[in-house]
C-alpha cells in the first residue's frame, strides 16, 4: 500500500509538471504560485466563480443533426474546425451502450431485437424510461457516486482483524444512495441530507438518516481526529464544490483563493459534530425475526460503554482541577516535550500529567504572562527575576500590585524562593479557591465568591480553561488501562452486530452536534498546538463573499448543505453535471472533476457547460431529467470510432471526415464521435453473473465477499475492504476507498486478461453458460451461446469455426499439470468456448 501510494504521489507530480495542450483559439490555463494577499475579486473572475447563465442556443449549419441544444453547442465548436457529428450508431451498437450506462448490465437478444424491430419514433425513448425506472439504475448510479464518497465496509485500524474490522452498519450508506438516485432524489436535497438530515425541518423519513454516512465513513487515522475532520472537509469541498479546500490547512492555498481562515471554518462546522454511540433505527426491532432480542443486547454492551465513559469523565474532569499546582509547576519549570506536541495520544500512567493539558496551560499562560494582565502580571514580572532576588521582589510586587488582590495577598504572606514556588503558590490559591466553591466533596460548594475570586476560579471551572474538555473526548485523557477497556467497549458494540446470526435492525451511521459547539481558530502551520486567530463557522469567501456571515444554526452542518446546495453557488450544479457528462462520454467537459480551481484546465464546452448546469437547476436538480437530455441528443448517439473504423464499412465521405478529424482533434475534445468505452469492474462480473444466467437481483442488505465464486450479488453490495481491497478490484481500476476519488484510472494490465481465463469465478460462470445451453443441437447451441452472451447471432463462419473449436478441444490431450481443484477446471470443448466469448472483446467493449 505504502509503495503504490509513493507512485500514486510521484505520477501527480509529474502529471501536473507537463504541459497540457489545448486548441490555439481556446483559453489556456496558466498559473503560478499567488504571491502576496488575495484578491478576491480579481479571482472570482475565473470561469468557474462566475455566475451561471444559461447561454444563447447556437445556430449550426447542419440542423438535421440537431436534436436538442447539447447538439447547437458541440456543432458550433466542430464546423468552427470543419468538422461534423459521425454517423448515427446503429440500433444494436445503441441499445448496448444505453444499457450499460443508466443500469450497468447488458440487454437481452429478445430485448435487443424488440428495439432493432420497433419503427416507432418513441422506440429509443421508450428503451430510456424504462431503464430509468429500473430499480437497476440506482445500483449503477450510485456506484458512481459512492466513489465520490469513499465509501468502505471496513474500519482502517492497526491491528484490527477479521469481522472487527467490519462497520456494521456502513452499508445502510450505500443503500440510501441507490435509493435517492432511484426516486430521483433532487440533488440539492441529496446534498443536504448527507451534511445535515439531522437537523432537516420537518423531519426527514428515517430511512434519508443514514445518509450522514458521508460524514462518518472515512478512514480513522488510528484516532487522529484532525486528519479525520481533514478527511471531511476534502470530500465535501471536492465532492460538492470541486474545490481543493484541505489544501489550505497550513498555509493559504498556493493557487486558489481559499485561505486559512476558510479551512477552519469548515474544521469548526465538523469539529462541532460527533458520532453518537446510540445510532438511530431504521427498522422497527419488532418486524425483525429476533429483533428485539438484539436490541435488549445492544443496549447492554451501550450502556457499559456510557457508564465507563461518565465514570472517567468525572473522574479525569477532577483531576485536571485538582492538580492544577502540578500542572502550573510543569509549565514554569520545563519546556515543551514531544508527548505534548505528539499527534497520536501517548500511554498513560493513572498519576500522569495529561500531556494536551499540559500543552494548554503552557500556551495559555504565554499569552497571559504580560506585566498589565490583572492574574498573570505577577506571574510575568517574577519570572524574569533572578532566583536571589526573588523573595524581596515578590514582598514588593505584592505590595504595590493593581492586579487580583487575592493573589496579591498570597504573595504577600508566602515565601517564594524560585519558580517552582511562584507556579506552586497560583496553583494553592486556585486549588484553595476550588475547594471553597466548587468541590463536589464539601458542603461549601455553594457559598458565593467575590469578584476577584470569581475571575480566578474561572481559571479552572470555565470551558475557556486550558483544563477543560468535551465529554466525547474523554478517551484521549484516560490512562492506558482505563483507556484500553474504552476501545474494547467501542469494539464490543460493533461485535455484537457484526456476529448478530440474524440479520439486525439497521441503525443509521449518523452525527449529531456537539453539546458545547467548538469555536475555531486558525492552526498556525496547520499544527493543534498552536491556536492562532478565531474564525467563524461560514462558507468560503471566494463563494460567500468577505463579508460572508457565520452559520448561524447549531455546528453550521445545515447551513452548510444549503450554501453548497444554492442556486446562487455556481460550482455545485457545474461539478455535478461534469460529473454525469464524465459518466456518459467517458470523458469529463472539465478534465479534473474534482477541481474547479485555478489550475483546471479550462474546459472547451464552457458554453456547453453552463448550458446544462442551468438545465440542471431549472429541471428542480434532477439527475433523471438531466441523463434523458443527455441520451436524447445527437452527440450521445454517433457511432464510437471503432465503428466508423471498420464494423460501419463507410462511405468514403465517412472515412475523410474521420482522416480529418484524427488528425484535427485526435483526443476527441470536440466530441465528433462517440468514445469506446471499456467496461469497469462493476459491469464485466454483473455482466458475466447475467449471461450465465445465475445473477441475484435482490436489492440493498449487508455486504457480500464477491471473492466467493458462488456470491451472485451485484457487485455495488460487494463488501469494500479499505485495508485489504482484493487484488480482482485493484486489477480492474476499482476506486481507492481511502479519499474522495474523482474518476477512476483505465488501465491495460496482464492481470485483467488472466481474471477471466483462470478466476474460479469467471470459470464457474463459464461452465453454468454452458450449462444453459446443454440440451440444445450443436449449431442451435452455438446460437444461444451468442444469444445468451453477445445478445446476437453469429454468422455462418462464426458457427463454424465454433464448432470447429469445440471438437477440437473435446479430443485435446489431458494437461500434465497437478488437477486444479473442481471448482478452477473448465472440462468441456463447450465449457471451454463459452469462456473465449467471455473474454471476447465484444463482451468486454461498449461502442
Amino acid at each position: 500500500m505504502i509503495l503504490r501510494n509513493a507512485a500514486s504521489l510521484l505520477f501527480c507530480a509529474l502529471a501536473l509538471a507537463m504541459a497540457q495542450s489545448v486548441f490555439a483559439d481556446e483559453e489556456v490555463a496558466v498559473t503560478t504560485p499567488r504571491r502576496g494577499p488575495i484578491n478576491f475579486p480579481a479571482s472570482r473572475e475565473h470561469w468557474s466563480y462566475r455566475p451561471i447563465a444559461s447561454p444563447a442556443i447556437p445556430t449550426v449549419k447542419d440542423k438535421k443533426r440537431v436534436q436538442n441544444p447539447i447538439d447547437a453547442f458541440v456543432l458550433q465548436k466542430l464546423e468552427a474546425k470543419g468538422l461534423t457529428y459521425a454517423p448515427q450508431a446503429d440500433k444494436r451498437a445503441l441499445i448496448r451502450r444505453v444499457y450499460y450506462d443508466l443500469i450497468g448490465l447488458p440487454p437481452t437478444f429478445e430485448e435487443t431485437e424488440a428495439f432493432v424491430k420497433d419503427r416507432s419514433r418513441d422506440a429509443y425513448d421508450k428503451v430510456v424510461e424504462r431503464l430509468l425506472a429500473s430499480p437497476r439504475y440506482g445500483e449503477r448510479w450510485g456506484r458512481h457516486w459512492l466513489d465520490v464518497a469513499r465509501y468502505a465496509d471496513t474500519k482502517d485500524q492497526v491491528l484490527v482483524y477479521g469481522k472487527d474490522r467490519i462497520r456494521p452498519y456502513a452499508y445502510t450508506y450505500r443503500d440510501y444512495v441507490i435509493r435517492a438516485f432511484n426516486e430521483d432524489m433532487p440533488f440539492d436535497q441529496f446534498v443536504k441530507d448527507q451534511l445535515a438530515a439531522d437537523q432537516i425541518e420537518p423531519k426527514v423519513e428515517p430511512w434519508r438518516l443514514a445518509a450522514l454516512g458521508l460524514l462518518t465513513l472515512g478512514r480513522m487515522y488510528d484516532g487522529n481526529q484532525h486528519d479525520q475532520l481533514d478527511d471531511q472537509i476534502d470530500t465535501v469541498t471536492r465532492g460538492f464544490l470541486g474545490l481543493t479546500v484541505a489544501c489550505a490547512r497550513c498555509h493559504d492555498h498556493k493557487y486558489d483563493a481559499i485561505p486559512t481562515d476558510d479551512y477552519y471554518s469548515l474544521y469548526g462546522v465538523f469539529a462541532s459534530s460527533e458520532k453518537p454511540y446510540d445510532l438511530p433505527l431504521l427498522d422497527n426491532p419488532e418486524s425483525v425475526p429476533g429483533g428485539v432480542e438484539f436490541e435488549k443486547k445492544l443496549a447492554a454492551a451501550r450502556k457499559t460503554l456510557e457508564e465507563h465513559v461518565e465514570s472517567e469523565y468525572v473522574k479525569q474532569s477532577l483531576a485536571a482541577k485538582l492538580r492544577i499546582e502540578d500542572y502550573l509547576v510543569r509549565v514554569a519549570t520545563t519546556k515543551p516535550d514531544l508527548a505534548e506536541t505528539a499527534v497520536f495520544g501517548l500511554s498513560l500512567t493513572p498519576d500522569a500529567l495529561r500531556p494536551p493539558i499540559v500543552l494548554r496551560w503552557r500556551r495559555f499562560v504565554e499569552q497571559r504572562a504580560k506585566p498589565e494582565d490583572p492574574i498573570f502580571g505577577l506571574w510575568a514580572q517574577l519570572m524574569e527575576t533572578p532566583e536571589a532576588e526573588l523573595p524581596a521582589r515578590a514582598k514588593q510586587l505584592a505590595a504595590t500590585s493593581q492586579g487580583n488582590p487575592v493573589l496579591a495577598k498570597a504573595f504577600a504572606e508566602a515565601m517564594v524562593t524560585n519558580k517552582a514556588a511562584v507556579a506552586s503558590l497560583y496553583g494553592k490559591v486556585l486549588r484553595g479557591l476550588y475547594d471553597r466553591f466548587e468541590a463536589p466533596s464539601t458542603n461549601a460548594a455553594h457559598a458565593t465568591p467575590s469578584a476577584d475570586e470569581a475571575a480566578l476560579l474561572a481559571l479552572l471551572t470555565s470551558k475557556e480553561s486550558p483544563g477543560y474538555f468535551a465529554k466525547s473526548q474523554t478517551h484521549n485523557y484516560m490512562a492506558r488501562v482505563e483507556q484500553d477497556r474504552y476501545g474494547g467497549l467501542v469494539q464490543e458494540l460493533d461485535k455484537v452486530v457484526t456476529l448478530a446470526t440474524n440479520t439486525p435492525p439497521r441503525r443509521a451511521m449518523v452525527v449529531r452536534d456537539t453539546p458545547e459547539l467548538y469555536q475555531p481558530r486558525v492552526f498556525i502551520r496547520g499544527s493543534p498546538a498552536r491556536p492562532g486567530r478565531e474564525v467563524p463557522r461560514a462558507f468560503p469567501q471566494i463563494l460567500a463573499g468577505t463579508n460572508r456571515a457565520a452559520f448561524a444554526h447549531g455546528s453550521g452542518r445545515l447551513d452548510l448543505g444549503e450554501a453548497i446546495a444554492s442556486p446562487q453557488n455556481p460550482l455545485t450544479a457545474r461539478v455535478y453535471v461534469n460529473r454525469v457528462w464524465m459518466e456518459h462520454f467517458g470523458e469529463p467537459l472539465v478534465a479534473t472533476p474534482s477541481d474547479f480551481g485555478a489550475r483546471a484546465e479550462p474546459p472547451v464546452q464552457k458554453e456547453l457547460l453552463d448550458y446544462l448546469a442551468a438545465r440542471f437547476m431549472a429541471d428542480g436538480w434532477s439527475v433523471k431529467k438531466l441523463h434523458r437530455l443527455i441520451l436524447s441528443s445527437a452527440c450521445y448517439q454517433q457511432a464510437s470510432s471503432a465503428l466508423i473504423a471498420g464494423k460501419a464499412k463507410p462511405v468514403n465521405s465517412v472515412v475523410a471526415q474521420f482522416a480529418k478529424g484524427e488528425k484535427v482533434d485526435p483526443d476527441n475534445k470536440l466530441l465528433w464521435f462517440y468514445p469506446r468505452r471499456r467496461l469497469d469492474f462493476e459491469a464485466i462480473r454483473d455482466t458475466l453473473l447475467t449471461v450465465s444466467g445465475r445473477i441475484e437481483n435482490e436489492l440493498g442488505g449487508r455486504p457480500v465477499d464477491v471473492e466467493e465464486a458462488t456470491v451472485n450479488r451485484r457487485t455495488v453490495y460487494a463488501l469494500v475492504d479499505r485495508q485489504d481491497l482484493p487484488g480482482m478490484f485493484r486489477a480492474f481500476d476499482f476506486a481507492c476507498p481511502d479519499q474522495s476519488v474523482e474518476r477512476r484510472s483505465r488501465t491495460t494490465v496482464p492481470q485483467q486478461a488472466l481474471f477471466v481465463m483462470n478466476s474460479p469465478f469467471a470459470l464457474t460462470q463459464a461452465r453454468a453458460l454452458a450449462a444453459r445451453t446443454a440440451t440444445a443441437r450443436p449449431e442451435e447451441r452455438v446460437k444461444r451461446l451468442y444469444q445468451y452472451a453477445l445478445a446476437r447471432l453469429p454468422e455462418k463462419e462464426e458457427i463454424r469455426q465454433a464448432l470447429q473449436f469445440v471438437n477440437a478441444a473435446g479430443s485435446a490431450a489431458p494437461s500434465p499439470l497437478p488437477e486444479p481443484k473442481p471448482e478452477q477446471r473448465v472440462f468441456t470443448g463447450w465449457e471451454q468456448f463459452a469462456q473465449a466469448l467471455l473474454m471476447s472483446n465484444e463482451l468486454m467493449f461498449v461502442e
